[in-house]
């Protein structure tokens, strides 16, 4: 009898491989290291950072229609697109270009500008002392609005926007009113009058002496910064002919009446 292969035991499982023929066995071991090899050039691939996206090309004007109306474009398109006349605009104040005086210029100051100056600026307030009323409307506008423009000030036409002279404060509104409300206007029974008349200013400051610098005409309290009225950005009538000197109660004496400064009694019991 021929002798027959060792049964291999129970415990040991057939090895499946084994009654595969030899050149599959051999090719096996290849197939899986370029499987393995793909696997990993793909997953380097993966994680490269892309190449940048192409530029796109400017977009094309839009084409007129006869009637004068230009083709509508896709929402792509309309950052870059022509379709209106003031598509280039920009609200931006710090744009804005005005006629502004260098320090150095000559300054033309007559009496009659003078007297121009002060109507104008009276136009706005119930009296000289009063804080001036807001000429536009102040719907949705902050305390930064209002800084926008009149935070060192700007000139557009014949029109000024002075510089504020008390930055510090910035609740606006507490003490400036629109100069026409629209609110109040809607009510049939118009606000109470009353019979108050403040007071107006008595004219320009007076002098020690011939060439002595004038006092200051009005109160300085809430005027802390002369500029405002008196500086580059203002009205003619009212420009200083000095603005590089900035320290003005240096020369300026306040006026002891209108500010209302109490003096002290002597102490020898004499008059101050």
């Amino acid at each position: 009898m021929t002798d027959l292969p060792p049964r291999p035991a129970d415990d040991q499982p057939p090895d499946a491989t084994a009654a595969l023929p030899l050149s599959i066995r051999r090719h096996a071991a290849l197939f899986a290291v370029v499987v393995l090899g793909c696997v990993l050039v793909g997953y380097l691939r993966g994680i490269k950072e892309p190449p940048p996206l192409p530029v796109p090309a400017p977009a094309e004007p839009a084409v007129a229609t006869p009637g004068g109306v230009p083709h509508a474009v896709n929402y792509a398109e309309v950052p870059k697109a022509p379709i209106k006349a003031n598509d280039r605009w920009q609200n931006t104040l710090a744009t804005l270009t005005f006629d502004k005086p260098a320090p150095s210029d000559p300054v033309v100051r007559t009496e009659e500008m003078r007297n121009t100056a002060l109507a104008d600026r009276a136009k706005n307030r119930a009296y000289d002392t009063a804080p001036p009323t807001i000429p536009h409307p102040t719907e949705g506008m902050t305390a930064a609005s209002c800084i926008a423009c009149h935070g060192t000030g700007i000139k557009v036409g014949d029109k000024v926007a002075t510089k504020v002279s008390h930055p510090h404060l910035t609740n606006c509104t507490q003490c400036h009113v629109e100069g026409s409300n629209s609110v109040l206007a809607q009510f049939d029974t118009p606000p109470a009058e009353n019979d108050f008349t403040g007071a107006y200013r008595s004219g320009p400051g007076g002098r020690a002496g011939p060439g002595a610098p004038p006092t200051i005409p009005h109160t300085t309290w809430m005027r802390h910064d002369c500029t405002s009225c008196h500086g580059l950005v203002a009205r003619p009538g009212l420009r200083t002919t000095h603005p590089w000197l900035t320290n003005c109660t240096q020369c300026h004496a306040p006026s002891a009446a209108l500010d209302q400064v109490q003096f002290p009694a002597p102490a020898n019991g004499g008059t101050p």
